[in-house]
């Protein structure tokens, strides 16, 4: 007897299809919105990633990992 999947369910497997990891995080509320879009870069440009991070305080850059 086969199991009937949800329109969620469906929608993650597809996304695990495409060699996707689903990740939950918690973050301070004013960076989720870069937070959202560093995550959809990556996500849409396989050949990246991220090694640096900007300071809100005083816009420098520095080596985050």
């Amino acid at each position: 007897m086969s199991k009937k999947l949800s329109k969620n369910q469906k929608y993650e497997a597809k996304l695990k299809a495409q060699g996707l990891e689903k990740v939950t995080v918690w973050i301070q509320s004013e960076a989720a919105i870069e937070f959202k879009q560093v995550a959809e870069f990556l996500r849409e440009n396989k050949g990246y990633y991220t090694d640096s991070v900007r300071s809100r305080k005083t816009g420098r850059i520095t080596k985050a990992i």
